[in-house]
């Protein structure tokens, strides 16, 4: 059974936090982490985009000049796509790009990019992160703790619960250029978040709860 050596915030050793085999000792599938990326993305789209069809312009009811003998060319209606102001012909509609993706393949794509991220070295799970007190809900203190415990390049910290102070604390990180970091649950990471992050941050609860999640 593998292992993964813990540390506490301060960046003291932990004890040996024992890995499901089943969940970072799985086969890496570039076919399938990729297919649950694409549709991840595209269940991003809202589909609201939305042009007018000559149905949809108001006006045009007249047509512009008769049909024979002006030595222009003949028109129906100033409302035609080819004219200013006009409509736009196959242009996009509302529509819902949603892609269902099984449970079971999207367990499987998570597996495998998380044994990668452990053969990788880009795992770092901690004990506990307490961001409680007032006096530690700070920018600074979170910076201070992601060098201690040796997080590198973008980071997504992990934990089991909402946590309101530490996720206000890590707010400003998330567009910095030294320490980009993103705080969520572990009930809303997704498989776009486990790829971008160059270091998973994550306590043992959280872990804990992925584990027997993935392990179905």
């Amino acid at each position: 059974m593998p292992t993964l050596k813990t540390k506490k915030q301060t960046g003291a050793a932990g004890a040996d936090f024992e890995l499901s085999p089943a969940v970072f000792e799985a086969d890496q599938n570039a076919v399938l982490v990729r297919e649950v990326y694409t549709a991840w993305m595209t269940n991003q789209r809202q589909g609201t985009h939305s042009t007018k069809t000559r149905a949809h312009v108001r006006g045009g009811g007249k047509k512009p000049w008769k049909q024979k003998h002006t030595g222009r060319a003949r028109q129906g209606s100033t409302r035609a796509p080819q004219w200013r102001g006009g409509a736009i012909i196959f242009g996009p509609l509302p529509r819902d790009y949603h892609e269902k993706v099984n449970k079971k393949k999207r367990s499987a794509a998570f597996r495998a990019v998380l044994s990668s991220k452990l053969t990788a070295g880009e795992i770092i799970v901690v004990d506990a992160l307490d961001f409680q007190k007032k006096s530690d809900v700070k920018t600074k203190n979170v910076v201070e703790m992601l060098e201690k415990v040796g997080a590198k390049g973008k980071t997504l910290i992990v934990v089991k619960e909402r946590n309101e102070g530490l996720s206000r604390a890590a707010g400003n990180l998330a567009g910095s250029a030294q320490t980009p970091t993103r705080v969520t649950n572990v009930d809303a990471i997704s498989i776009y978040d486990l790829l971008v992050a160059q270091t998973l941050l994550i306590t043992g609860d959280a872990l804990t709860a992925l584990q027997e999640r993935l392990a179905k």
